[in-house]
């Protein structure tokens, strides 16, 4: 009686695995559930986990099988592939770059409460995905998010709140008729420049003037949406609600700075910036798009 319970178990698990991995295979290969949109996303891709630019979502895949866990139970396999996915999204979160020349790792290497505030984020993932392969061994796939507390926690102490700005108001006789819209948002064409992704990215003129940088960036927007977004596709930044529907479009020229660490644009387009009374206000929530290569 009993080895006839251990074999309906075991067949039961063999029936699940197969069902689950059908349906990874089916959701793998069927276009209508993926957001067209996703293919201009700007992805770092690592070996057990990726990091999405263009969301702030951050993905880490976890295996275990009842070879690892010979001494327990099969009914421990999904904590224990559980336990290594988080592993695996501590180390992502660990490598993502706050800028050009410091890495999340190393910021945090000597603050305990920063390393506790990563190993908290990797706890408070979900699990996205989750099947039985055909030897039994667990597949987890945990998806957590960077922007919020993480971005709390690792994003440098110069980028502070600033209060609310008023508009100047200018009496009815004096305004300055215009056909052009106010800006709504900033977005940055640096293809071709090979610009990396990263937390805290700089915006600069040819000749140094500070255009986007912890000056400008009020801190509640940083930490709720990043201090930029990133996508691939120019059409799809145009179109993005980030930047309304009348964004200032500049073009990088090169990268510049300590370490290649800013973005540089021309004078001639810093000046039409500098023009743009509207952009304390867009530039302080953050409604700025980075254009990069996929």
């Amino acid at each position: 009686m009993e080895k006839k319970t251990i074999r309906q178990r075991f067949s039961g698990l063999v029936c699940r695995g197969i069902i689950a991995g059908l349906l990874v295979c089916m959701a793998s290969v069927c276009p209508a559930n993926q957001d067209p949109a996703s293919q201009y996303h700007c992805v770092t891709r690592f070996e057990n986990g990726t990091i999405n630019w263009s969301t702030g979502k951050i993905t880490a895949m976890g295996m275990a099988s009842p070879e690892d866990n010979r001494e327990t139970s099969h009914e421990s396999v999904p904590g224990s592939a559980r336990a290594d996915a988080n592993r695996q999204i501590i180390e992502i979160l660990k490598q993502i770059k706050i800028n050009a020349g410091l890495s999340v790792d190393a910021y945090a290497s000597k603050n305990d409460v920063i390393l506790a505030g990563i190993e908290k984020t990797a706890g408070d993932a979900r699990i996205s995905k989750q099947y039985y392969t055909s030897a039994l061994a667990v597949e987890i796939i945990l998806e957590t998010s960077m922007l919020g507390g993480f971005l709390q926690l690792v994003l440098p102490e110069k980028i502070r709140q600033i209060p609310k700005i008023n508009p100047e108001i200018h009496p009815k006789n004096d305004a300055v008729k215009t056909d052009t819209p106010p800006y709504t948002g900033l977005i940055v064409d640096a293809r071709g420049l090979g610009v990396e992704p990263v937390l805290n990215p700089v915006i600069v003129s040819e000749q140094g003037h500070d255009i986007y940088s912890f000056v400008f960036i009020s801190r509640e927007f940083a930490v709720q949406n990043g201090v930029c977004k990133y996508l691939c596709n120019m059409d799809q930044a145009l179109t993005d609600k980030r930047v309304g529907n009348h964004p200032l479009v500049l073009t990088g020229l090169r990268k510049d700075g300590k370490a290649n660490s800013a973005i540089a644009i021309s004078m001639s387009e810093y000046r039409i910036l500098e023009k743009t009374t509207e952009r304390h206000a867009f530039l302080k929530e953050c409604r700025v798009i980075i254009v990069t290569d996929q």
